[in-house]
């Protein structure tokens, strides 16, 4: 067996030009399984490159989409803050509503937020979450403009029944200290503070509002004047009977101007802001007393 194969190259000028190659037999394997393996890779990156060429379209359609729901996304988020700030304003309206009609007592706000449960790929019975973290961030903001947007029109309904009960109860709302009885910065609030001249923790049963001596004190609701004088560490002091069991009363006054037994409306100028009885410097000691208990005066006021 020839270990040797030759190859003959004739030239197109003639037979008696002639190439001679020769080359070992064992290369023919070689160069076969070569040629075999390159034109396999060649149709390896030629399917590669049509199988991108084809994506291309899905690709840009991909990035239009993600596009469209981080626009979609924000706008949620901006309707979710709308919402939230909706909801509070009515639920603390409401809450202030209920008080002044003594519906029942104020208390602490719940959070419009709750959080809880397990996170996974399914939003309920036969509902499955994207893959994607916008698509699932989609979901969780609809999921919670759907609960805001329920306890919204809760509140809106609540608030249609107060209007309703109100109504027919006009005259608790006349009676009600519903507007400041002078404008200034509340340097203390209702309940337990430390006191200015013992240094230990007392209770306060109303509020301080500071503001230069002299300056007129309006009656909060219509009434009458059931004591005009001076009451010991209070000073001149001015206690109104709203009706309802609604008394307010004014301490550490300038000037007295109305008299007991005298009638009241809302918006009449009754005192002076002073520095009367006991007393660190010119302010207005104002209480609210619900059958002789006092109460926050911040809970009804409205303006």
């Amino acid at each position: 067996m020839a270990k040797k194969i030759t190859l003959l190259i004739f030239s197109e000028e003639g037979c008696d030009r002639v190439k001679r190659l020769r080359f070992p037999r064992v290369l023919v394997p070689i160069f076969l399984v070569a040629l075999a393996a390159s034109l396999g890779l060649a149709g390896y990156w030629f399917s590669q490159y049509h199988g991108a060429v084809g994506q291309m379209p899905s690709l840009a359609a991909y990035q239009t989409q993600s596009q469209r729901q981080q626009a979609q996304i924000q706008a949620f988020a901006g309707r979710l803050e709308e919402l939230k700030s909706q909801v509070v304003r009515l639920r603390t309206f409401n809450e202030r509503l209920r008080v002044m009609a003594n519906l029942d007592k104020p208390g602490a706000q719940e959070e419009i937020f709750g959080v809880g449960g397990r996170e996974g790929t399914a939003s309920g019975p036969g509902i499955r979450l994207s893959a994607t973290s916008a698509e699932r961030r989609l979901q969780v903001l609809q999921r919670d403009l759907d609960r805001l947007s329920a306890e919204s029109e809760a509140e809106r309904q609540m608030q249609q029944h107060l209007a309703a009960f109100l109504h027919e109860r006009r005259s608790i709302l006349a009676a009600t200290p519903s507007i400041w009885p002078v404008r200034g910065w509340v340097t203390s609030g209702y309940g337990r503070r430390i006191s200015p001249f013992t240094k230990t923790a007392r209770f306060h049963a109303g509020i301080d509002i500071s503001t230069r001596r002299g300056t007129p004190i309006v009656a909060p609701a219509p009434g009458v004047v059931t004591f005009a004088g001076r009451e010991g560490g209070f000073g001149r002091m001015l206690a109104i009977n709203h009706g309802h069991g609604i008394v307010t009363r004014f301490a550490h006054l300038n000037k007295i101007l109305v008299k007991a037994g005298q009638k009241v409306s809302r918006g009449d100028v009754i005192a002076q802001v002073g520095n009367t009885g006991r007393s660190t410097g010119p302010h207005l000691h104002y209480e609210v007393l619900l059958s002789g208990v006092p109460t926050n005066p911040m809970y009804y006021i409205l303006d």
